[in-house]
């Protein structure tokens, strides 16, 4: 099945919105709303201006992009045309974690699927039961071969969610994919649609599948403590999961899926690694350059370590496998990490008085340099060890990275027994 039409991210948001994807017909821009989309670019300019780490903005004239951005603003025909010439703005700059957020929408889309790098390959990595999508044929372990125009890559996979969860939701995709058998199929899955507020805030957790509400898991296999660590939220969490850690030999540390969160919930996990003192990095800033320094605890955890991490682990996470791997602290199984590290603000407006426009913008304020000098922004974490599933194991959830990892650490497990001693994405979602 040969795939045509493959888009940029860009170039789709800087066109006409409206007639690029399929959705509901929207209505011609009042001239109350086109006001409102005018003053979002002034308030995201500002931000930008006053807290952009880079004074450069990487070689970008923001003052002739705003200035054209206004003007296509100005001509433009719909809110959602709008919408994506100030999300486009931002994503030229190419930041991970420099991004517009619309304002409030009345709402909700759930797509039941979602997608993330295999290695340098897309695939479908979960699919909520019950779901248009699940009904459909659509399945873990299916190699994406197009998502509707695009063509999903390590570089483009992070816009394309963002497109489709914060600037564009979707009432129908197409999604062409390859079976674990080899056979090529294409499938439009319906989406589902909820009459009800979505707020700034849940469009932000959906951007980077924070589960604020998630709850860390763990388990032992023998003497080895395994700890699902899904996100780094509340620092006396750390507290808590490594004090269960001191009663086992070794630990698995499985960072898989997680987006990243506070910094001092990261500070805590770092601090009860280590026995000692260690220089994470530097912090650069327009106020110039910080040292990021951790103290170490004397009843810190010092048992064999190995940290598991894939192509959605991100920022916080990132930054503590790579703090592991540099101190030699232990080992990194899986795959390579997201390469999205920054350290960013959230900048919230309100916009009249009855009815209020919410929206804001994401704004990287600083960039980290590990103690080895280097960024991880756009590289990521590569693990000592590259484990990856198969479109097989995928779709019979065997785990074949965190066997390895048991086995590393002197146990035993097989990966069909290791893809069950916790819940997958699916049946959490039951």
């Amino acid at each position: 099945m040969k795939v045509r039409h493959v888009w940029t991210v860009a170039a789709l948001l800087s066109a006409s919105l409206a007639a690029q994807e399929p959705a509901p017909p929207a209505a011609k821009i009042s001239n109350f709303d086109r006001g409102v989309s005018l003053a979002m670019l002034a308030g995201v300019k500002s931000d930008l201006k006053e807290h952009y780490y880079d004074k450069t903005f990487h070689g970008m004239d923001i003052d002739t992009a705003f200035a054209d951005a206004e003007q296509r603003i100005k001509a433009a025909n719909t809110v959602n045309e709008t919408v994506g010439i100030i999300a486009e703005l931002l994503i030229r700059l190419n930041d991970s974690h420099t991004n517009f957020f619309p304002p409030d929408r009345k709402t909700r889309v759930t797509y039941g699927w979602s997608a993330a790098m295999i290695g340098d390959e897309p695939y479908v990595v979960s699919v909520k039961p019950g779901s248009d999508a699940e009904k459909k044929g659509l399945a873990r372990g299916d190699r994406i071969l197009a998502w509707n125009r695009f063509q999903p890559t390590r570089q483009n996979l992070w816009q394309i969610e963002y497109l489709y969860h914060i600037i564009r939701p979707q009432q129908m995709q197409r999604v062409i994919v390859r079976k674990p058998d080899g056979k090529e199929q294409a499938i439009d899955v319906e989406s589902k649609l909820e009459a009800r507020d979505t707020e700034v805030r849940d469009l932000i957790a959906d951007y980077w599948k924070q589960q604020w509400n998630a709850r860390d898991e763990d388990t032992t296999v023998g003497d080895i403590t395994v700890w699902k660590c899904v996100v780094f939220d509340d620092p006396k969490n750390m507290e808590r999961m490594i004090k269960n850690a001191r009663k086992s030999k070794a630990l698995v540390l499985d960072l898989r899926g997680n987006g990243g969160g506070r910094v001092d919930a990261l500070e805590e996990l770092i601090s009860r690694l280590f026995d000692r003192d260690v220089h994470v990095g530097v912090e650069i800033s327009r106020k110039g350059s910080k040292p990021s320094d951790v103290k170490g605890r004397k009843d810190a955890f010092t048992g064999p370590l190995v940290v598991l991490v894939d192509s959605e682990s991100g920022s916080a996470s990132e930054f503590a496998a790579r703090v592991v791997q540099l101190e030699r602290r232990g080992t990194i199984i899986g795959d390579r990490t997201a390469g999205a590290v920054m350290t960013s603000r959230y900048f919230g407006h309100t916009i009249g008085i009855e009815p209020v426009t919410d929206y804001g913008a994401s704004i990287t304020v600083a960039d980290v340099k590990m103690s080895d000098g280097k960024s991880l922004e756009h590289v990521g974490v590569t693990p000592d060890e590259i484990v990856l599933p198969t479109a097989a194991d995928m779709k019979a959830r065997r785990d074949p990275a965190l066997a390895r990892a048991i086995e590393k650490l002197g146990g035993t497990i097989t990966p069909e027994q290791a893809g069950r001693l916790f819940k997958d994405r699916d049946e959490a979602q039951r």
